[in-house]
């Protein structure tokens, strides 16, 4: 019997649609012959770093609501005018920006989402990805970390992902941003599809600047939140939304720093609630088990619940946006994007036992679980 799941009929439909969306863009996979297929997935990376220009030019931000001609916006960028009209005559030819008559060019509903100037944009997300520091790992160290199991991050910058974020504190905002903008890609209807009124207060775990909890509080006013991440992201997060959400909402959070690693907030109560989004596919089991083990010390003599939001990957068949996850974290960490067996041998080595597990209308699962007595 479902217990926390809410808005079933929708969720329904949502994966329904889902389902159907991908049907759809297998199509080309299909009837493309296999030569020309390889050429394209090959050649893929063309595409994403002219975006990734694009979005370092601020390109979106400066074209704004009107159309502009190459000419203008290279005198405003001071660019090549030539060179910046192919740029965007090959992101026009794939939906981002619009070629309005020759060489003039508008925002078009996709290029909308790389505007800085507005809320909902994933310009940040564009970045972190096709940053030197993520891309290197995929073009010099891959292989050898096929063959050898090492991680490719590790082999390029000699530290591990999080260490590096720690020593480098724009790189590490930057992360923290794109981690905001998730709520953008996944929307934020799946916070709907669970049942937050059991609750009195939530414990963001690798909350980033705390949009998630805030969102969650906007909506539940009996609810408080703990936004618990590293020292330098909480800084950032304390004046980042000043005059931005309402005042009730942000008297009802409070923003902490600390390691996961070492420990986590104490609990209150049975109706403590130590949420986890994207985080645990980030690490490996036996980090993974170190940060149940801190949970059940949180916990003291209370029996609050864990929810894991995260993917849960086909035992065979596995979908191509969670096989591609499950690569980025090959690449950057000792985590991985876990199968049902993989989440309950987990959790069961930390001590905790799976209650339920929600679907919502985005592609991860809500893993609701509580601490074995």
């Amino acid at each position: 019997m479902h217990r926390f799941a809410k808005n079933k009929l929708q969720v329904t439909l949502f994966h329904k649609l889902m389902a159907f969306a991908a049907f759809l863009q297998s199509i080309p996979a299909r009837v493309t012959p296999p030569p020309f297929r390889l050429i394209q997935i090959g050649s893929a990376f063309w595409q994403s770093r002219a975006l990734y220009v694009a979005a370092r030019l601020c390109i979106a931000e400066v074209l704004g609501d009107d159309a502009q001609s190459t000419t203008q916006l290279a005198q405003a960028l001071e660019l090549n005018e030539d060179r910046l009209y192919r740029l965007l005559r090959m992101l026009a030819s794939l939906g981002i920006f619009q070629e309005t008559s020759p060489r003039v060019f508008r925002n078009s509903a996709t290029s909308h989402y790389l505007r800085a100037d507005k809320p909902q944009n994933v310009r940040a997300m564009i970045l972190i990805h096709n940053s030197p520091e993520m891309t290197r790992p995929w073009t010099e160290a891959l292989e050898d970390g096929i063959r050898t199991g090492r991680i490719p991050f590790r082999q390029v910058h000699g530290a591990d992902l999080f260490d590096y974020m720690s020593r480098h504190q724009e790189f590490d905002l930057l992360f923290a941003e794109a981690m905001d903008s998730v709520e953008t890609v996944t929307g934020d209807q799946y916070l709907q599809d669970f049942d937050w009124s059991r609750f009195e207060r939530i414990i963001d775990v690798g909350g980033s600047k705390g949009r998630k909890a805030l969102s969650i509080l906007a909506a539940h006013p009996n609810l408080k939140a703990v936004v618990f991440d590293r020292p330098q992201v909480i800084e950032a997060a304390k004046s980042s939304w000043q005059g931005k959400v309402s005042d009730d909402v942000l008297g009802r959070v409070e923003f902490r720093p600390g390691d996961m690693l070492e420990s986590v907030p104490q609990a209150r109560s049975d109706r403590d609630l130590y949420l986890f989004v994207a985080v645990f596919h980030g690490v490996g089991d036996a980090d993974g088990e170190r940060v149940l083990h801190n949970l059940r010390t949180a916990f003291g003599d209370n029996r609050p619940h864990l929810l894991i939001v995260d993917t849960v990957a086909a035992e065979t068949g596995i979908d191509p946006t969670t096989a591609a996850f499950d690569m980025q974290m090959l690449i950057g960490t000792e985590g991985r994007e876990r199968t049902v067996s993989e989440w309950q041998s987990l959790l069961a080595r930390g001590g905790f036992q799976i209650v339920e597990t929600v679907s919502v209308r985005t592609f991860a699962k809500l893993i609701v679980a509580r601490a074995r007595p």
